[in-house]
């Protein structure tokens, strides 16, 4: 479906964050991340009215940079980092970003799931 053109539909050509500003001040709706909601929602008077369908899963993914093709790359801080991202505790720290600040985490930690096992 084709939306652009559609009396309903903006396009705000913003970041994130000013995006859900805007449909507070509409009284409208946009599709957004968990992180940018959270840290504003004091501020919107925004509700979720959609949540964990896998049409919505918005996976990050770690990669090494190929040492072949760029060889001035810190290949060794990389793979640091790439493994602490996926051991237990950088997954630990993901799973409980956010909760002290915001109520909820920010993100969901997914080392080793498959898409659908995420929800």
């Amino acid at each position: 479906m084709n939306v652009e053109g559609q009396k309903w539909y903006r396009q705000t050509g913003l970041g994130m964050g000013q995006t859900l500003n805007v449909s507070a001040e509409k009284k409208g709706y946009t599709i957004t991340d968990r992180g940018t909601y959270l840290s504003l929602k004091k501020i919107l008077g925004l509700d979720i009215l959609v949540e964990g369908d896998s049409s919505l899963l918005n996976v990050y993914h770690v990669m090494e940079v190929n040492l072949a093709k760029w060889p001035k790359v810190n290949a060794a801080g990389g793979k640091a980092f790439a493994d602490f991202v996926v051991s237990p505790k950088g997954q630990d720290i993901i799973k409980t970003f956010g909760i002290d600040k915001f109520g909820s985490a920010l993100f969901s930690p997914d080392a080793g799931r498959k898409d659908m096992e995420m929800f």
